[in-house]
């Protein structure tokens, strides 16, 4: 095994994103959730046309147009969402420096991430599955994701070593949700350079 220590920052936006996409990748089964309370909310919407009589009579009675009532159902959702993820984002960062650098260990026992806030070390069978994202590599332990960007790295082979490493480790049910979204460094080979 090589012993590593990398270094690097990794600014709140990105982090966001990783969460966003690695999220997806992670956890498949979430995107049919979210989009089955859209359509839900949708049907909502809907079933609020056939209460139209009551509405009808306020319109006539105030002279409200009709499409207000979906109209301002839609913005005060898209409101809500807003201000409620602003205010996530908000408390989020107040609890933590996203901005700190991170130092990833790889030791006998495990990944060690530290920051001098605070340090995880994820042993080999708590590594639940590792997600190529297009700026570097992912490690998951249930819904905790940590990232070793690409340039942390001195260049892919040590990357694809890195890669290689730890998927060795990982236990058979991590292996088999890892292997199809690693397969393209698994199968290559070492990059070389000069003649």
């Amino acid at each position: 095994m090589l012993a590593r220590e990398l270094t690097f920052q990794m600014p709140y936006e990105r982090l966001r994103k990783i969460a966003r996409s690695a999220r997806w990748k992670a956890f498949p089964g979430t995107r049919p959730l979210i989009w089955g309370l859209f359509i839900a909310y949708f049907a909502l919407i809907i079933a609020f046309v056939f209460f139209d009589r009551f509405f009808f009579g306020l319109e006539r009675q105030y002279g409200i147009p009709e499409w207000i009532w979906p109209a301002l159902l839609v913005g005060l959702f898209i409101v809500g969402i807003y201000l409620l993820r602003r205010r996530s984002r908000r408390i989020l960062k107040s609890r933590a420096d996203f901005d700190a650098p991170v130092r990833l260990r790889q030791e006998p026992d495990g990944l060690r991430f530290a920051t001098p806030e605070i340090e995880y070390l994820i042993k080999w069978r708590g590594i639940s599955q590792m997600i190529m994202e297009r700026d570097g590599v992912v490690v998951s332990h249930g819904s905790l994701l940590f990232m070793a960007p690409d340039e942390a790295f001195v260049d892919l082979n040590e990357r694809n070593a890195f890669i290689r490493d730890v998927y060795g480790r990982l236990t058979q049910q991590a292996r088999e949700r890892s292997e199809k979204l690693l397969r393209p460094v698994l199968e290559i080979t070492p990059i070389t350079t000069g003649n």
